[in-house]
């Protein structure tokens, strides 16, 4: 896609999401929460700026066994395309699946299903490790021949399909439940709920659920999240809190060959001398189980609004520097100096966004820092750029503001405290 095709999809994207929110008020239906809805957008950027880089390979490496390794090559024109789909989804079926009942891929599946939300922006919320999993997936479709083009375009279109499937606010659609991946069906996919865990893992059709023993139709709104919880906003530590667990039991395993059968087994088995971890989540007097929120004041919502809005815009930005997918070349990354700068003050932005929200040890300090080093960074990498008249002011004074900013909101406190009723963790 074309650095002004993402511009146009981040500006759909932008509506649709808004659309979604004003409904679901109208109904007075809580589907988003501020903590939530960022640490989703932030989990996605940092798939997204991997993959930037990640694709690079994949792309070559599609090509190359494309070229030198399949035994035939598919023609490429509508039918086969179709077909190319229907393998894809497939393969996304087996990865999707596997990513339930294999630990090392449970590791990076799991961030998307840590959010007890579900909504438009429940679909960013992917691991970077998962870019790496399902890659060698969909490496299978070179090999039976879909040229690179095929092989991308399919996959796209299987990953574009998410984003509709993740809604509290589409009703079943009749005949096509029975067909296609619906919000209802992917609804019961993301539930808590004993009786539909581990169920409808298809992406686009729901044929591959039926015929592999894995459909479960919607009877009742589930409840979302991890049986487990997960109580932080810090995009990182969504992606590592399951791998630091699994190497925490693999530690207190005594065996060697039950350190190693736990990263291959499933979810649900860890080794008799390990035990399980404790929960995180909250509950109430009676041990019910809390719902996870995040409780903060306006001013301190309204400054991360604008910041992570900041960093998205950098995201953009970084999209668009690097052109097409197809026109990226590890050379125009070694030789393009704005597009390595760009993705440290993504990077860090982010795990500065964590901290604050998170509440953690000199957040403030960090995020302080980040707001420097977006100052000093946009001068040193874009001071030689034709628009940096104009640009290197504009964010001197954004940094000024929000240093200003931050400095009011630190000492006023940021963070509100949670309710009395959730000041014991669940063991």
């Amino acid at each position: 896609m074309s650095a002004q095709g993402w511009l146009i999809l981040f500006g759909v994207l932008g509506v649709v999401i808004l659309v979604e929110i004003i409904i679901a008020r109208r109904k007075n239906m809580q589907v988003y929460t501020m903590t939530d809805t960022l640490v989703n957008i932030s989990c996605g950027i940092l798939e997204r700026v991997f993959d930037f880089f990640w694709f690079v390979l994949m792309y070559f490496l599609f090509g190359y066994l494309f070229e030198n390794v399949a035994l035939w090559q598919i023609p490429a024109n509508p039918f086969t395309w179709f077909l190319g789909l229907l393998v894809a989804d497939f393969l996304a079926y087996w990865h999707h699946r596997l990513s339930h009942e294999i630990n090392v891929f449970w590791a990076a599946h799991i961030v998307h299903h840590q959010s007890e939300q579900l909504n438009l922006t429940t679909v960013f919320r992917v691991s970077l490790f998962a870019v790496i999993n399902r890659s060698f997936f969909f490496i299978w479709m070179p090999l039976m021949g879909f040229d690179p083009t095929t092989t991308v375009t399919t996959i796209a279109f299987v990953g574009a399909f998410q984003f509709v499937t993740h809604s509290r606010l589409v009703p079943k659609l009749g005949i096509l439940e029975h067909i296609f991946s619906t919000p209802s069906n992917h609804r019961v996919h993301h539930a808590r709920n004993e009786k539909y865990i581990d169920h409808n893992y298809g992406h686009v059709f729901i044929i591959w659920d039926k015929l592999f023993k894995t459909y479960c139709p919607e009877e009742e709104e589930p409840e979302y999240g991890i049986t487990t919880g997960f109580e932080s906003a810090d995009a990182y530590n969504a992606h590592f809190f399951y791998w630091k667990d699994l190497f925490a039991r693999a530690r207190k395993a005594n065996k060697w060959s039950d350190k190693i059968k736990l990263f291959f087994s499933k979810p649900g088995w860890t080794p008799e001398d390990a035990g399980y971890l404790p929960n995180r989540y909250y509950t109430d007097e009676k041990g019910n189980r809390l719902p996870h929120e995040r409780v903060i004041k306006p001013e301190f919502g309204v400054y991360m609004l604008i910041n992570n809005l900041f960093t998205l815009g950098l995201f953009i930005w970084l999209v668009a520097l690097g052109g097409s997918e197809s026109s990226r070349t590890w050379e125009m990354f070694r030789d393009n100096p704005q597009i390595l700068g760009l993705t440290g003050i993504i990077l860090f932005s982010i795990f500065a966004h964590g901290r604050m929200l998170d509440s953690q040890v000199a957040a403030n300090i960090i995020d302080g820092i980040r707001l420097i080093l977006i100052a000093i960074g946009i001068h040193w990498f874009f001071g030689n750029t034709e628009y940096a008249s104009w640009l290197i002011p504009s964010v001197w004074i954004y940094t000024a503001i929000m240093i200003g900013w931050l400095i009011r909101i630190s000492t006023k406190g940021m963070v509100g405290a949670l309710p009395a009723s959730q000041v014991h963790a669940t063991v």
